[in-house]
Formats: structure tokens, sequence, C-alpha cells
């Protein structure tokens, strides 16, 4: 797991150039709330989520991790706590194969993500996202999907 704020990217553009994409197009969005999209990243294997939401109490979230894609979080305006966990200390419920998610229950750690942050999590990076830091609020978050 990585997380940092947007002005540093560069120190991530060895991850390869799918990454530096990603992170480079969250460093073009606005602080302004945005509609819910997909968008699919000219020139890129790179799909980004855009999705206005709202957070919830930490017990309404589940640990989710993914087998074939990295996943980079991006908080465009709002707050949100992310729990994290390395998968093998967490119990595994179940698996989708279709939308690549494995579910898991346990405890983790927890990091606020405010605007302009990221985290990037990989297969072992588990990840509960969408907590709320006091109460529910409004959340402009977007998530790209890295094809390993």
């Amino acid at each position: 797991m990585i997380t940092d704020h947007i002005r540093n990217r560069e120190k991530y553009y060895y991850l390869g150039e799918d990454y530096k994409t990603a992170l480079d197009f969250f460093a073009t969005v606005s602080g302004e709330p945005f509609e819910k999209a997909d968008i699919a990243i000219e020139n890129s294997g790179v799909m980004v989520k855009a999705r206005p939401m709202e957070t919830k109490r930490k017990e309404d979230c589940r640990f989710e991790a993914h087998r074939k894609y990295a996943d980079i979080h991006f908080v465009a305006y709002g707050k949100e706590k992310i729990g994290y966990c390395d998968v093998k200390r967490l119990k595994l419920v179940n698996y989708n194969e279709e939308k690549d998610a494995a579910f898991l229950e346990g405890e983790g750690d927890y990091i606020t993500m405010l605007p302009g942050y990221f985290m990037i999590t990989l297969p072992d990076d588990a990840h509960m996202p969408c907590i709320c830091v006091e109460k529910p609020e409004p959340l402009g978050k977007m998530i790209a999907k890295i094809k390993l």
C-alpha cells in the first residue's frame, strides 16, 4: 500500500506507464462535484471510476481486495477513512471472479484521506474504503483500475 499527495506523483512513475497515466489524470481533477461515470483514458488500459458518494459508518463497510487489478483511490473532495490490512491477516468471505473482488473480514489499520491524496493498493492490500471520519458526508472519489 502506498499513500501520498498527488503533488508527489512523479515519485511513483517507476511503477509503470498506466500508474503514471492515472496519477497525471488525477492531478487535473478539480475539487468540484462531478457525476458518476466510468472514464476510459485514451491510449491506455486505465479505467477510472468517478464516484460521488456519501461516507458510511465503519460497521457498514467491508474489506475488499483484488487479484487481477491494482486500485488507485483518489479523493477529489470530502474526506474518508480507508482501512487497510495484509489479506493474509483477514478471513476470506467470498470472491467474485466477474468483479475481481474478494470480500474479507477482520481488523486492520485506518488512515484518513483528504482532498488531493491517493492510495495505491495491490493484491495483498485489503482495503475498506468510504468510512466516515466523524459523521457521514459527501465524498468525491475516483478509483483507477490498473490491470496487473
